[in-house]
């Protein structure tokens, strides 16, 4: 009943937009960009350009994955060859390392940014663009991903820049906005405090985030600066604009963040949550799942590591523990496997290279979702109410990770020490622990309760800023305050300096009257004394 009234109420929307567009709407022209290669991060970004394709508008698409349903409206730049993440960063490392530090994961972001940057912007079909004297566009959209080059695509079109956050905010987004972030609320984006953070805690978070700052702007920044030179020198008239400017002169921030499981934090107009905007009503599922899932008396887990790490690329041991594991529940499990063949099955496990994420996750018969704790399959789960055991990676999986086990609906586990009894136990837990059920009930009805859905809003304000031409109104000139005047340290050391010259200037005066009277009195009383004599 609840999914029928939501289809109504998304078809009542559709339509509304449908009349508006037919009273006054536009086409617009729109490059829309993903570079980063990793199939995640695409697969979420193309909700938005599909929607905007929906719309009526016309997309030139820069991106790794080309479609699986085609428009007419939409052309698309597919970068060939895709950017080989597994050779820089081989996936063997990944199942058998721990945590590595903050630092080394903002260092190899940094790093993983500069090379899928100039890996892109290399390729001939990008460069005939960045060449090109008689396209136009009326607005580009940027994954804002460690990519700030590809921003120069604004000052090659003079248009406005919207930039779409996927693993959610980043202090750096709030300088461009004009915010300066509080350090002593709200984490750095790699961390997975709250924001009542202990004194030990709030020093680390403002130690590393005095390094990213720094390390940022006078190190990575200027990196991606030789980079936009390098690829649009010769296609744009005159000085080269610096990314750093570029990306205070960003319109509009649409960031993966939703209210419910993020931390409260100060905002501009500019900087838009849309965390869920990928989640779509539940669709049928494919016949033999859809049996598989509606027989199933003791309910279903279902096992995910995502899109970019692989179960074929588990060492062998671990998959025969996993399938051991398993064996020994009364569920039924679904489990992606990326190859047709595992050998031989349990029989109540069954795999696929491909699965419905989204609709096997709204099944009634769901139980646990075993994930790697990547942001969107999360969302998910926290949408749909589905207790969840992790099993984090790499990246910020380790930091969703803590956050989910934090709220009470999840649990984790470490892969390299993963083992058969404890993957039972984990299961168990949270299938008859009732707290668990309960506590990703309450946070999914949180979830969902949105005045519309964050795709609509996030198209709305795409079109917004077109319809204003980049709408400046929405941003603050803080953005372009330097840092003593943002902290009013100018103001502040006038009032010192007058109150140092209010009391100095006096209490030096009076020292001189007294010491040029003591000379005086001591001088009376020796020529009074020489008379004397």
């Amino acid at each position: 009943m609840q999914m029928q009234m939501q289809l109504q109420s998304r078809s009542l929307l559709w339509l509304f937009l449908l009349v508006i567009n037919g009273l006054g709407g536009n086409a617009y022209r729109i490059l829309f960009m993903g570079p980063f290669p990793a199939p995640s991060h695409w697969m979420w970004l193309e909700h938005f350009q599909r929607d905007l394709l929906k719309r009526g508008h016309e997309v030139t698409s820069i991106n790794n994955h080309p479609t699986k349903t085609p428009h007419e409206n939409l052309t698309e730049i597919i970068l060939n060859p895709t950017f080989d993440i597994p050779k820089h960063f081989p996936k063997k490392n990944i199942f058998s390392m721990r945590f590595a530090s903050d630092f080394q994961n903002l260092q190899m972001w940094w790093l993983i940014g500069q090379m899928t940057t100039e890996h892109a912007l290399q390729d001939v079909q990008v460069q005939r663009l960045i060449a090109s004297q008689d396209e136009h566009y009326d607005l580009v959209i940027l994954e804002q991903f460690f990519h700030e080059a590809f921003l120069m695509f604004g000052q090659k079109f003079k248009c406005p820049v919207v930039t779409i956050g996927t693993m959610g905010y980043a202090d750096n987004m709030d300088h461009a906005m004009g915010i300066l972030t509080p350090w002593s609320v709200i984490p750095h984006l790699l961390l997975p405090h709250t924001d009542q953070m202990t004194f030990t805690q709030r020093v680390y978070n403002t130690y590393l985030s005095v390094y990213d700052a720094a390390m940022r702007r006078w190190w990575y920044l200027p990196r991606m600066q030789q980079i936009a030179e390098k690829y649009f020198g010769a296609a744009i008239k005159g000085a080269l604009p610096h990314v750093h400017d570029l990306e205070r002169n960003i319109s509009l921030m649409l960031i993966n963040s939703h209210r419910s499981v993020d931390l409260p934090r100060p905002s501009m107009p500019g900087l838009i949550n849309v965390g869920g905007a990928h989640i779509q009503p539940a669709k049928e599922l494919p016949h033999d799942m859809q049996n598989f899932l509606d027989n199933a008396t003791h309910g279903v887990v279902y096992f995910s590591l995502g899109s970019y790490m692989k179960s074929t690329d588990m060492p062998p041991e671990k998959t025969a523990q996993i399938l051991q594991a398993f064996g020994k529940l009364k569920q039924k499990v679904l489990w992606k496997y990326e190859n047709a063949s595992i050998g031989q099955l349990p029989a109540n496990v069954m795999i696929s290279k491909w699965m419905p994420q989204n609709d096997i996750l709204a099944h009634a018969n769901m139980k646990v979702f075993i994930t790697h704790g990547g942001i969107f399959g999360t969302q998910e789960g926290i949408y749909w109410g589905v207790p969840m055991l992790c099993i984090p990676l790499y990246g910020d999986q380790h930091r969703n990770t803590i956050k989910s086990v934090r709220e009470g609906y999840a649990r984790s586990l470490v892969f390299s020490k993963l083992t058969v009894d404890d993957l039972v136990r984990n299961i168990e837990a949270l299938i008859y622990e009732p707290q668990y059920k309960r506590s990703a009930l309450e946070v999914s009805q949180r979830f969902r309760d949105n005045p519309m859905h964050p795709l609509d809003e996030a198209s709305f304000w795409i079109e917004y800023i077109i319809r204003h031409k980049g709408a400046r109104h929405l941003k603050s000139q803080g953005a372009f305050l330097p840092l003593y005047q943002y902290l009013l340290l100018d103001i502040l050391g006038c009032v010192l300096l007058a109150l140092f010259l209010t009391v100095w200037l006096p209490w030096r005066m009076l020292r001189r009257v007294h010491r040029w009277w003591s000379m005086a009195a001591a001088k009376a009383q020796a020529q009074e004394v020489k008379k004397q004599l």
